[in-house]
């Protein structure tokens, strides 16, 4: 993977699982902080070789690590060798192949330029067609995904495939679960948060793909102020930080820059609100839908395979703010969200389970 931060973020407790299921020898191959790379090694899943891997384009950096990782995996062999994240998925591909690794597998869990346009969209899934051809198999984590690529000729239909319903890590359903009305002012007295308030939470990276500008146009024509939102992450660029200081100045909201507890953020909103513009999958969704807190997302790639309309909340068509904001005004007058989504936790422990998605990847890997 490009960052050990996904090592430590997207294959949380997965890892530990594949070693524990028996004999089976990882290496992990990654760039990243020395902090990020210093956790990694102390979870103690395996051996971890640290390259100078970036996310963003640099011909000469990107260079000396597809040297440097094709010279590794020319000395070293492994029965299979996995790849993922954008810069990991290329640089991967290409020095497993052009070192005759036996077995190569590619997992797709999103696309960076699902919003491009032109030359520049052009350039990016040509990086994608190197990849998926130099892959002896492809998985992708939705369905919706694996179809885009499809439609775009990326891939051939035989080669790429989606394991169960989707998602890479799946859902802790043991720590992510609904709580009662105690225990959620609990929760909200422990963040200083009135039990009045109809809580709106946005989790994840507050930047324009995951659509601070349209948050703060809904905010701004909500008429309830009894609504207020909960932001969960790290600011991207200057514009997001001051929207979020807006609404948190204009008594709208509250904001939190990072907790280890995610779990508990869903726990004491009402509903989660996911206007991303592009995902591959969208756990958070899962995540919410698991302590029974229904979803309103745009209708967009990957957020079609985890948000289940009118079970674990609404998909809206991309950009219309208006049909949102009337969603949530209704939902929140009605003071009664747990009567709108009956079935949403269900879903998520019948088809997003961790440990039935880590089971299915460790079958596939076996195989």
């Amino acid at each position: 993977m490009t960052d050990a931060v996904s090592f430590n973020v997207l294959c949380k407790g997965q890892l530990e699982y594949f070693k524990e299921s028996g004999p089976l020898d990882m290496t992990l191959i990654c760039g990243g902080s020395a902090e990020e790379v210093e956790y990694l090694k102390r979870r103690n899943i395996g051996r971890v070789i640290k390259l100078p891997l970036v996310r963003k384009p640099s011909i000469f950096n990107d260079f000396i690590c597809l040297t440097s990782l094709t010279l590794f995996l020319s000395y070293n062999r492994f029965d299979l060798v996995v790849y993922s994240t954008p810069k990991a998925l290329l640089l991967g591909s290409i020095a497993s192949f052009c070192s005759l690794q036996n077995r190569r597998v590619a997992i797709v869990q999103g696309r960076v330029y699902e919003n491009y346009q032109g030359l520049k969209k052009k350039a990016f899934q040509s990086f994608d067609k190197i990849s998926f051809a130099a892959s002896n198999e492809v998985l992708f984590v939705s369905n919706s995904l694996l179809d885009k690529c499809r439609d775009e000729q990326l891939i051939n239909n035989e080669k790429g495939k989606v394991l169960g319903s989707g998602s890479f890590n799946g859902v802790n359903t043991e720590l992510f679960k609904p709580i009662s009305l105690e225990e959620r002012s609990e929760l909200r007295n422990k963040l200083n948060i009135p039990l009045s308030d109809y809580i709106v939470c946005i989790v994840g990276r507050v930047c324009k793909d995951k659509g601070i500008e349209d948050i703060n146009n809904l905010a701004e024509k909500l008429e309830n102020r009894n609504i207020k939102f909960l932001f969960v992450g790290s600011f991207e660029d200057k514009a997001s930080k001051d929207i979020v200081e807006h609404i948190v100045d204009n008594k709208q909201g509250y904001y939190i820059p990072h907790t280890s507890e995610i779990h508990e953020i869903f726990q004491c909103s009402d509903l989660h609100l996911f206007l991303s513009y592009r995902e591959g999958f969208g756990n958070v969704a899962i995540e919410a839908a698991s302590c029974g807190i229904p979803t309103f997302a745009y209708d967009v790639v990957g957020v079609k395979d985890s948000v289940k309309d009118d079970i674990t909340g609404r998909r809206f068509k991309f950009k219309d703010i208006a049909s949102v904001i009337k969603a949530i005004n209704t939902i929140a007058a009605s003071n009664k969200t747990e009567d709108y989504y009956k079935l949403a936790r269900e879903r998520a422990v019948e088809f997003f389970d961790q440990k039935k998605v880590w089971r299915s990847y460790l079958d596939f890997y076996k195989k």
